[in-house]
């Protein structure tokens, strides 16, 4: 079923220890880095890399009328989920946001079961939680897709594990600083394939974003650029960055939203609504954020 399955047994196997060593996971309170993950690339995320990626199901069923079929959002607390405002508010009406699915690595495989090889490793089974209430920034414009972001808030809080953690909200003196000319990790569910993927992103100026491709969403909350393999992932991939202290990377934060993408030279072009725009509004309609000093 995955084409890699010697390699999917060696990662599978070590989750086995996961819960053995559960008590070292519970001290990691968000962002969880492993320095041996980072550089793998393969086509798949181990499942406890990404570990706060949530898919949005509604009312109509998972795929309803969103672009490509499928909508994304990111884990900030136990009881909160960010996502794009076109999830649910669209120029032609409403969509009806019903539950989060939190865990999710092969996005075929129904939800409160475990993802299992044809060799007999599993991965825990995703948790679906409902949702309690969705706050849409006042200011979102559904024709342009201008401050695309909602706050969702879950009936109850998720069950954190190896596989399902809140990301850490971006640290106070990272807040101002360029997120141009800087490299960021991207990770989410595909269009075109069931497993869960990570993919670098290489950022530009908006100016230069616009030039390449004309056509992207953009704007000046928003932050643009290249991806490192062509991949098509659903609107709402989590972009996170890397917190370094003391001279060693201790978590990762967020730092968007995809909101659009654009191939260009067979390349993949991406727009991400920058979340340090946001962060008076997440914080209002938020409980118990995390921020890693």
């Amino acid at each position: 079923m995955l084409g890699h399955s010697a390699l999917i047994t060696v990662l599978l196997g070590l989750l086995q220890i996961v819960s053995e060593v559960q008590s070292a996971q519970d001290n990691v309170q968000c962002g969880s880095f492993d320095e041996d993950n980072l550089l793998k690339q393969t086509r798949f995320a181990y499942p406890t890399e990404q570990q706060w990626l949530a898919r949005i199901t509604f009312t109509k069923g998972f795929e309803g009328k969103i672009r490509e079929n499928g909508c994304l959002g990111v884990l900030i607390s136990k009881r909160t989920v960010l996502a794009p405002a076109y999830c649910f508010v669209q120029y032609n009406g409403m969509a009806e946001g019903f539950s989060v699915h939190l865990g999710v690595y092969n996005k075929s495989t129904p939800i409160n079961e475990p993802s299992c090889d044809p060799d007999g490793f599993c991965v825990r089974p995703a948790q679906e939680i409902k949702l309690a209430e969705v706050a849409i920034h006042p200011e979102y414009d559904s024709l342009t897709l201008k401050n695309s972001l909602a706050v969702l808030t879950l009936q109850r809080e998720a069950k954190l594990n190896a596989n399902v953690m809140p990301i850490c909200m971006p640290p106070p003196h990272l807040v101002n600083q360029t997120l141009v000319a800087q490299t960021f990790i991207v990770a989410g569910l595909r269009t075109a394939e069931d497993l869960r993927l990570k993919v670098w992103v290489n950022t530009h100026s908006r100016s230069f974003c616009q030039s390449k491709v004309s056509s992207l969403v953009t704007s000046s909350t928003t932050v643009c650029g290249y991806q490192n393999m062509p991949e098509r992932f659903y609107m709402g991939a989590p972009l996170v960055g890397m917190q370094v202290k003391n001279h060693a990377t201790q978590n990762f934060y967020l730092v968007g939203l995809m909101i659009d993408w654009r191939w260009h030279d067979n390349r993949i072009m991406s727009s991400f609504l920058a979340i340090r725009n946001y962060l008076d509004f997440i914080y209002q309609n938020s409980d118990s954020l995390i921020v890693r000093s």
